[in-house]
């Protein structure tokens, strides 16, 4: 199985859904931590892909 390898601006959403103290590149150092934040990137890359721009634009809320 292939896992997403998360963006530097998923990486920063999820270090700020975190709120933790530690610096972006000081969690990306230690390995627990980097786990927990690319599986947080990981899961707001899949909620990202999900908007739909064109729909919003256009106003069409149905699904």
């Amino acid at each position: 199985m292939h896992s997403l390898v998360p963006d530097r601006a998923a990486l920063e959403v999820a270090h700020a859904k975190l709120q933790t103290a530690a610096h972006l590149d000081e969690m990306l150092k230690n390995p627990s931590l980097k786990i927990i934040l690319e599986a947080v990137a990981r899961r707001h890359m899949q909620r990202r892909a999900c908007v739909d721009v064109k729909k919003l634009q256009a106003n069409d809320n149905e699904k």
